[in-house]
């Protein structure tokens, strides 16, 4: 509740200073406006692949573009003069700069361990009530993208710094994960995956 008043007053703030200002900039106005619809369409083209699982590759790729997001929106409610469409623009991308903020600072990849050509077990972390760290194994598509085959939430390991791959076949694969001992007493501990048509 705090974070969300603080928000407020920050987006407030913003968008008290085209007003404080008193001066137009119509050209600078209209890139920003348009990286801020560029940068918005992107943005939202992520939550969508997300919520079916697959993600952009790389460590810091969400991190990145949710930045983006962020700083272009925030520029332009500090830029462009309060209007109803600014109004109309603030009332839609509020909910998007909630989601932005959740990547920055709530979801967090931590590491990736190839399995094989294909697949790779990623570890993150999302947010402070999770139980350990989040246990994700992905299949490459298309070259720059993941899908997701297994979201686990259930294993309480913390500080994840090694996985090794010890069997891989049709049927199964079997890891070790090396990890602080926090939460559990088994470490490396033993991980099994069955093949339910994952792979």
């Amino acid at each position: 509740m705090i974070f969300i008043l603080i928000f407020c007053g920050i987006l407030l703030g913003l968008n008290l200073i085209p007003e404080l200002i008193r001066k137009e900039y119509p050209k600078i106005e209209k890139i920003i406006a348009r990286i801020v619809l560029f940068a918005t369409i992107i943005f939202l083209i992520l939550i969508l692949l997300s919520l079916v699982g697959i993600r952009l590759k790389g460590l810091y790729t969400d991190t990145i573009i949710s930045l983006a997001f962020l700083i272009s929106s925030f520029t332009y409610f500090a830029t462009k003069k309060n209007t109803r469409n600014k109004i109309i623009s603030i009332v839609i991308l509020f909910p998007l700069i909630l989601v932005g903020f959740y990547f920055q600072f709530f979801s967090q990849n931590l590491g990736t361990y190839k399995v094989n050509d294909e697949l790779n077990i990623k570890i993150s972390q999302e947010g402070f009530l999770a139980c350990g760290e989040i246990i994700q194994l992905t299949k490459s598509r298309l070259l720059v993208f993941e899908k997701e085959l297994i979201y686990d939430t259930n294993q309480c390991l913390r500080g994840i710094n090694r996985i090794e791959t010890i069997k891989f076949n049709k049927r199964r694969a079997e890891f070790l994960i090396y990890h602080n001992g926090e939460m559990d007493s088994e470490n490396p501990y033993h991980y099994e995956i069955e093949n339910t048509n994952l792979w």
